[in-house]
């Protein structure tokens, strides 16, 4: 089963983004994630899209400051309906089912196993590079 994750322009309402992808997806500004968002509301691994055993669509918040909200309401873990828009952090995002194709991962991207679960309790020293032209 797949889904589509819709970027909305809170402002305007209207699609800015869209992944097709299969749960589970993580969301948040690093880079390995499977929706990088460049927002400073963003924690780096800020939520994850799981489906549960009885195939619904789950939101999990990965400890985030800002949180993930449905319906204006705060929450830790909780089923998504397709359709509902989810905020995480100031941004909006839309989970709809498709029958659309998986997006394509390109030569020069680094292949995730989607379906590899994450170790939440395990953390690795990140070294981040600034050269100096971008100081």
């Amino acid at each position: 089963m797949n889904y589509k994750f819709v970027l909305v322009d809170h402002q305007n309402a209207s699609d800015k983004s869209e992944w097709v992808l299969s749960p589970p997806v993580t969301v948040g500004r690093c880079p390995t994630v499977d929706i990088t968002l460049n927002d400073g509301s963003i924690s780096r691994k800020h939520c994850q899209f799981l489906i549960d055993p009885y195939d619904s669509l789950i939101v999990r918040d990965l400890g985030s400051k800002n949180g993930v909200f449905i319906d204006e309401q705060r929450v830790e873990k909780a089923i998504v309906v397709p359709g509902t828009n989810i905020r995480i952090g100031m941004v909006n995002l839309r989970a709809e089912l498709t029958d659309e194709e998986l997006d394509q991962i390109d030569d020069d991207d680094q292949v995730f196993d989607l379906d590899a679960a994450y170790d939440l309790g395990e953390t690795h020293p990140v070294k981040i590079y600034r050269p100096e032209a971008d100081v």
